[in-house]
């Protein structure tokens, strides 16, 4: 179960440093359409756009590994109250 936890808490860390990556190319995307004098400023769409579900995929996984973290801690604590 401790496997779980560790398992996790690597979970949460990569989901949050993915997150952090794709909240950057968030901004770095918008500061480009927005210096863009350029009639097409369509060239930064698609990374704008994989960008955002990049960062909602992140979100979605970061959930994800709380509920694995606190399913493990619930059993962790079912465990020693059926010991003690």
């Amino acid at each position: 179960m401790i496997d779980a936890l560790s398992t996790a808490a690597a979970g949460l860390r990569a989901s949050a440093q993915r997150f952090d990556k794709s909240a950057q190319n968030v901004v770095k995307a918008a500061s480009v359409d927005a210096t863009n004098a350029a009639p097409d400023a369509t060239a930064a769409s698609p990374d704008l756009a994989t960008s955002i579900v990049d960062s909602k995929t992140s979100a979605f996984s970061f959930k994800a590994n709380v509920a694995v973290f606190n399913a493990t801690n619930k059993m962790l604590g079912q465990l020693l109250n059926t010991i003690a």
